[in-house]
């Protein structure tokens, strides 16, 4: 046994043993590594195609899935049908409750969307508020209308928050395509086409893509494209909406609104060309040539109106703007006082030091700050803004779009109430008929606008308006013409 033979052969299995141990080992870390990997791989995964709030699969998913699925086609083609839909009022939501609760309303949307599609139809979340149901296969317009019914009445339902419930509801745009050649982005373009349409109809509402949307596209293109030959060519007008006084029902001054008289298409509705003029970035050409304009008509009117000019968050964006308005009033010899800047996308200018710059300056020199649209009216009362907030503009339209009819005036009253406990005063927008003054009146606004007053009247009407008549002129809510308007129709 002490020979190097007999020691050979007791140690040979003692080394083979070591060596098996040391392979397992080995075997076991470059598992654990490969598992380790995999994990990565599959975290990766998850990550690249799904959406980390709802968990749903995201754009990048949709566009590989549309592919498999017409990679699967030898000629190209399968019957898909897309449903794209957002949140009405989500904004508003994030606006005036925080973030928070909007991820809260999204995840649980996304719950109610997994429970009623099920396996047989895919849902992503493509950013924000919009989500994606696409189905396989053909289906008939009823099934779609059923299925979207459902959708509306099971998803677009109050979700629980912080001890309240948060209301819901939204707009569906439908394309549905059997045919070759048609792409992710052909579908998606229909549906956004039909969803557009769905959000000109009250509450949830759905919309199947036709032709004639396609028509309206091509429409909006080519207006964009004209818009700039409009500025040049003298194809915009402003038109002057009175404000009145609530309680005394005497006006106070007027609201510019643009107005584009395009040579082919006639009156544009201005819903449809502002968003092209922000969007496209000629909202600061635009407005600097109605600054000047309304500038010049108020120097003419009754020392004592002050006149509301719209301005857009992209405006305030300008370094100059500032200054460019403070010398348009020093041209147009008119106090700083009389004009009050209306910012509607306020939100925005939080995260803008060249906009809350801007703000400063105008303040100092007694430019006045209204907001409005709802979200940004209600954000506007809060003591925690960027900036001060001279006054706020309620739309009774939306109000009521949200409340209904029922709750309208206790939700307007809850408004005005917050608005006098900070010292704000409220113009009250869209009182249209008697029945809205009424109610405007009850729940005493400093201020009110809408079609009650009359037709909108041009810049030799509203000067008119003032200076033709003793002292100023008290309006009839009961006559859509209001006095002195009967002699001013032919004026411009």
């Amino acid at each position: 046994m002490s020979s190097p033979l007999g020691l050979a052969a007791i140690a040979a299995p003692m080394a083979v043993a070591g060596l098996v141990a040391g392979l397992e080992r080995r075997h076991q870390r470059l598992a654990r590594l490969f598992k380790t990997q995999q994990d990565k791989t599959k975290h990766l995964r998850q990550a690249a195609y799904h959406d980390s709030l709802t968990g749903l699969r995201n754009r990048r998913a949709l566009t590989k899935d549309v592919d498999r699925i017409l990679a699967g086609r030898s000629d190209g083609s399968a019957c898909l049908t897309l449903l794209l839909f957002d949140l009405d009022r989500f904004k508003f939501i994030n606006d005036t409750m925080g973030h928070g609760a909007g991820d809260a309303v999204l995840k649980v949307l996304a719950d109610r969307l997994k429970a009623l599609c099920g396996a047989d139809r895919l849902i992503y979340r493509l950013g924000g508020d919009e989500f994606v149901v696409l189905w396989q296969g053909s289906w008939s317009q009823e099934d779609l209308t059923q299925f979207c019914d459902e959708l509306i009445s099971l998803v677009f339902r109050p979700v629980s928050h912080g001890g309240g419930a948060i209301g819901t509801s939204g707009s569906i745009g439908i394309a549905v395509s059997d045919a070759a050649g048609v792409t992710l982005s052909d579908l998606l373009k229909r549906a956004d086409l039909a969803l557009y349409r769905s959000k000109s109809k009250p509450g949830s509402s759905y919309s199947f893509f036709t032709e004639d949307m396609d028509s309206v596209y091509r429409l909006r293109r080519a207006l964009e494209a004209t818009m700039r030959d409009g500025i040049e060519n003298g194809d915009f007008e402003v038109d002057y909406l009175p404000v009145v006084a609530a309680q005394t029902l005497t006006p106070s001054g007027f609201k510019a609104r643009l107005r584009w008289n395009h040579p082919d298409h006639g009156d544009v509705a201005h819903d449809m060309f502002m968003p092209m003029a922000e969007g496209s970035g000629l909202i600061v050409l635009i407005g600097r040539w109605m600054l000047g304009r309304v500038l010049a008509d108020v120097s003419t009117w009754h020392d004592q109106a002050e006149i509301t000019l719209p301005v857009s968050s992209i405006q305030l964006q300008d370094p100059g703007y500032a200054l460019l308005v403070l010398a348009a009033l020093a041209e147009a010899g008119i106090a700083a006082n009389r004009l009050v800047l209306d910012i509607r996308s306020n939100s925005t200018l939080g995260d803008c030091p060249v906009g809350l710059r801007n703000l400063e300056t105008l303040r100092a020199a007694d430019v006045r700050i209204a907001v409005s649209e709802l979200a940004a009216s209600v954000a506007g009362l809060s003591m925690a803004r960027p900036y001060p907030v001279d006054k706020v503009r309620l739309d009774l339209g939306r109000i009521k779009a949200i409340a209904g009819e029922k709750r309208s005036a206790q939700m307007l009253n809850l408004f005005l109430q917050l608005a006098a406990a900070v010292g704000t005063p409220v113009t009250l927008t869209g009182v249209d008929t008697e029945d809205d003054l009424k109610t405007a009146c009850a729940a005493a606004p400093a201020e009110v606008q809408g079609g009650f007053s009359g037709a909108p009247l041009c810049a030799e009407q509203a000067r008119q308006f003032f200076t033709s008549m003793d002292g100023l002129p008290r309006l009839n809510p009961g006559n859509r013409n209001t006095p002195g308007q009967d002699d001013l129709r032919e004026a411009c």
